[in-house]
């Protein structure tokens, strides 16, 4: 009987290393199996999304138009005080550039009309250049309907 127990022990042994043996070969093939499936859909995904973006790439900008600058006295009791500006409108098309051509006269006299009544404290704040923007916009896309100015942009902004 002493024998029975050694015996015993050993096929305990031998099933605990089998047991291992099985998980690390599930693992393997179940990580294995894993990384395969990972790779071909990553891949796959990314093939599409490369092949969305080289198929019809986003416009980043519109038609540009750009007005001449403007140097403006602004509306301070010393009369010291002026600004230049440079402004580029961004078109939906070239032939609203064209028409934007004809009403450059129109656009420039609202720009100095708006840019004269303004003072220094309201032009030096980041708000207050906003609201410039915002409301020249405005009056743009009156003037030029029905074409649209998408936006307008400050290429030069000196305050004096």
């Amino acid at each position: 009987m002493a024998e029975e127990p050694e015996v015993h022990e050993g096929s305990r042994k031998k099933s605990k290393l089998l047991f291992f043996i099985i998980l690390g070969v599930v693992v393997l093939l179940a990580g294995g199996g894993g990384f395969f499936a990972y790779t071909k859909l990553l891949a796959s995904h990314k093939s599409a999304k490369h092949a969305a973006v080289h198929a019809a790439p986003p416009k980043i900008i519109g038609e540009l138009f750009s007005l001449d600058p403007f140097v403006v006295n602004l509306a301070d009791p010393s009369g010291k005080r002026y600004l230049k500006v440079q402004i580029q409108l961004e078109m939906e098309t070239k032939e609203a550039v064209g028409r934007a051509t004809l009403a450059t006269p129109k656009l420039r006299d609202m720009v100095i009309m708006m840019l004269t009544s303004l003072t220094f404290d309201d032009v030096m704040t980041p708000e207050g250049k906003i609201r410039i923007r915002d409301e020249l916009l405005q009056r743009f896309n009156q003037v030029m309907r029905p074409d649209r100015v998408v936006n307008i942009y400050f290429t030069e902004f000196v305050v004096q």
